[in-house]
């Protein structure tokens, strides 16, 4: 499987982990409650004026008493009141008999009928209960009433009527609409989607309280107001439901001192409600609630954590009869999207380099950013933010790691490789800039310095292998060193002789001709040091020549398509050779070419000689080639036999 498979594979993997873990719901609720707060503040809806909340708040219990041993006769004395409302929702739940005024429920009843425009809410059951006689005909009484199915319900959610707690008879009987009250919050209790239509299993549909008081408000039923399309009409408003459910634009907060952002409803008390002339209420759509301190009515939205009950029932009626639907993405849109979120990064890893594919990937977020936020605040689309960052996150992520991993491997390679003849600093440049290292061979200035052991074909016959295989080592390691401590690169080992190159990840401006002499003068000291040892040891020391030409070469990765190496090509190097090889000819420890020493005289004037050695012709070049002996002034001339140094002879040949 190829990498980029692999990081789709994960991605994939990673993005159902986000989405059946709950995660990337918290997200998408944080994300999208964040943004309702910022509009909430720099862009606020305004508050609809045809909502009334009738407050039942401290006041008014201060004034009747608690709500619990009121007499339905208020609840009467109210309704009449309200005759010129457009529609009525008594957001209470009226259940049990007043065994104390029966007569105050059958003058409620009776003004509920009267009215002709409330809808009265009941109660949803979590659990099953024991049905007497009566409590089955209460229960059958309220499904007859219930909005029969004009379409396909399948997709609503689906609620048992034996869980239905029914209103008193008299309600049932008398009021325009019936709903059930209750609200299914989110996991972290906050109130955001409510279901608002529900089926039952004999045909009927389960609509909310607020949806039935906004089909009354626009003059319609349920039955009406449902469109084939799973959508609602209500006046020409076409209201999109999701499985039952209604994406909410929040923007009420409770009224009174909370300081959250939104606006609250507009509300008069219960009291005050009772001492106003009904046309005050003209063409209103009331809301009867309990809003006081101590209520157990608590519904959250994302803007207001203590909302009331009633306020967001309030939130609801605005967002199914005034305010712009709140709408998903377009599907298609979001395809595209996420093909992008997840492709174009799996392109880039897999096609770039790892530090355009970074910056790209992150430009790609942003522009994501970008373009979301236009969808909420220009188009008032909800974006599926956890989706579409998941998505982002595990292909980016993903393939980053993946190429890291690589990088490192390479680097890792690299190192092991290059440390073997480039000095530690060279190899800390090379692996910041890898590609150099790895590129295919070029055309570039360097100094080339050979170095060959004089008679070795003599020592190797007189010397047993196993003393060869040690002195060679200590000798090799020794010039190993000498060319790394001056940053130059070994080349290789020809047998005895060893090849460096001086330039490659040098500064264009580096004295590579003065290095590859310092080099030369360093491996002579290393030498004599090392001869001194070993004829102490009874082993034959050896005698150096060395060759040093400064030009243009073919340098970098070179061979056949099993093998590579790093190496150099080109008449600079065979030049270089060849005046290794006329050392012993010419009596020289070191030979140069006029190019070289001319190179290493700018910066070494004052520390060597070179002493002309004639004009030579090499295979290959049409013009004679002048080269010269480097003598390092701080260096006397030693005497032949001597133990030391590139001069020192055999013992074999003294």
């Amino acid at each position: 499987m190829k990498e980029w498979q692999k990081a789709l594979a994960g991605t994939i993997v990673l993005m159902a982990l986000v989405r059946l873990s709950g995660i990337g719901d918290g997200i998408q609720r944080w994300l999208t409650d964040q943004h309702w707060r910022w509009k909430a503040s720099y862009a606020p809806v305004s508050v609809p004026p045809g909502i009334l909340i009738i407050a039942i708040d401290d006041a008014t219990l201060r004034k009747f008493g608690r709500l619990s041993h009121w007499s339905r006769r208020r609840y009467a004395e109210l309704i009449k009141k309200l005759s010129q409302a457009k529609a009525i929702g008594l957001d209470i739940l009226f259940v049990e008999p007043d065994r104390l005024d029966p007569e105050g429920d059958r003058a409620f009843a009776e003004a509920v009928k009267q009215n002709g425009k409330i809808v009265i809410p009941f109660h949803i059951w979590k659990e099953a209960r024991p049905l007497s006689p009566s409590d089955q005909k209460a229960l059958s009484q309220l499904v007859g009433r219930l909005p029969k199915s004009p379409v396909a319900d399948g997709d609503l959610p689906f609620t048992p009527t034996h869980l239905l707690q029914p209103p008193l008879d008299g309600l049932v009987r008398t009021a325009q609409s019936l709903g059930y009250a209750d609200l299914n919050a989110d996991p972290d209790g906050v109130y955001r989607t409510p279901i608002l239509l529900r089926r039952t299993g004999e045909g009927r549909l389960l609509p909310h309280f607020v949806l039935s008081l906004a089909c009354l408000a626009s003059g319609t039923t349920v039955e009406k107001a449902l469109l084939a399309d799973r959508h609602l009409d209500l006046n020409g408003r076409r209201i999109a439901l999701v499985s039952g459910s209604l994406p909410l634009h929040p923007f009420v907060k409770r009224g009174g001192a909370s300081q959250a952002d939104g606006d609250p409803i507009r509300q008069i008390s219960f009291a005050d409600a009772l001492t106003k002339d009904p046309s005050f209420f003209k063409d209103a759509i009331i809301l009867v609630g309990e809003t006081a301190a101590g209520t157990t009515d608590i519904r959250p939205n994302p803007l207001d954590p203590g909302l009331r009950g009633v306020e967001l029932n309030g939130e609801i009626l605005a967002n199914l009869l005034y305010l712009d639907p709140v709408q998903p993405v377009p599907g298609w849109i979001n395809g595209l999207l996420i093909m992008l979120m997840v492709g174009l990064p799996l392109w880039l890893y897999n096609n770039r380099s790892a530090a355009f594919a970074n910056g790209a990937s992150l430009s790609l977020l942003l522009s994501l950013l970008v373009l979301l936020e236009v969808f909420f605040w220009i188009f008032g689309w909800i974006p599926n933010w956890s989706f579409l960052f998941s998505g982002w996150l595990g292909a980016t992520g993903l393939m980053a790691l993946q190429r890291l991993r690589q990088e490192e491997e390479r680097k890792r390679l690299l190192r092991e490789t290059f440390s073997l003849y480039v000095a530690p600093e060279l190899v800390q440049q090379i692996l910041k800039a890898p590609e150099h290292a790895l590129q295919d061979a070029r055309r570039q200035k360097v100094a080339v310095l050979f170095s060959d052991i004089r008679n070795f074909t003599t020592y190797s016959e007189q010397t047993p292998p196993e003393e060869i295989v040690a002195q060679m080592k200590e000798y090799l390691t020794e010039m190993t060193q000498s060319v790394m401590a001056h940053r130059g690169v070994l080349d290789k080992f020809i047998g005895d002789a060893v090849m460096a190159l001086f330039g490659p990840w040098l500064p264009e401006d580096a004295p590579l001709s003065a290095l590859a002499l310092l080099t030369a003068k360093d491996m002579d000291r290393r030498l004599k040091t090392l001869n001194q040892n070993w004829v102490q040891q009874g082993r034959q020391p050896f005698r150096i020549g060395i060759g040093i030409h400064c030009g243009e070469a073919v340098v970098g990765n070179i061979g056949s398509s099993q093998r590579v190496q790093f190496t150099a090509l080109g008449d600079t190097v065979n030049l270089a050779s060849r005046l290794q090889s006329l050392t012993k000819e010419l009596k020289a420890s070191v030979l140069v070419s006029q190019e070289a020493k001319e190179e290493a005289e700018r910066f070494l004037a004052d520390q060597i000689e070179f002493v002309d050695k004639g004009v030579i012709t090499v295979r290959g070049r049409e013009k004679p080639v002048r080269i010269f002996q480097a003598v390092w002034k701080d260096e006397k001339e030693e005497t032949e036999g001597e133990v030391t140094g590139s001069e020192a002879v055999p013992a074999s040949q003294a």
